[in-house]
């Protein structure tokens, strides 16, 4: 990875609804949660300067790698650091989901 996270193409952000990323990790006991690391992991690697491996996600404890590469690149569009963001999704992931989700939010909608 290369320096600081920066966007390189805000079209490959898409804006996702909170409340249904909610819904539907809890209706699908938690595999949601998978889909999302995944399909986010591919945004960011279109959308910023970084290099994402976004097949990392779905291989359990291997997928640590894909939460450290998504906190990297995810610098880019939040206000928080790439091991605070780490930290919150090894100990509280909804609050990093959420960050990152609103982030990406915004840059779709800019």
């Amino acid at each position: 990875m290369s320096g600081q996270a920066q966007i390189t193409d805000a079209s490959a952000f898409s804006k996702k609804s909170h409340g249904k990323q909610v819904l539907f990790s809890i209706l699908t006991l938690g595999f949601y949660t998978i889909y999302w690391t995944y399909s986010t992991a591919k945004q960011l690697d279109r959308g910023t300067n970084q290099s994402l491996t976004p097949i990392l996600a779905i291989i359990p404890v291997v997928n640590l790698i894909s939460f450290w590469q998504i906190s990297s690149a995810a610098e880019a569009v939040t206000d928080q650091g790439k091991t605070v963001l780490f930290v919150l999704f090894l100990f509280f992931a909804p609050l990093s989901w959420y960050w990152v989700q609103a982030g990406l939010n915004d840059a779709a909608a800019n």
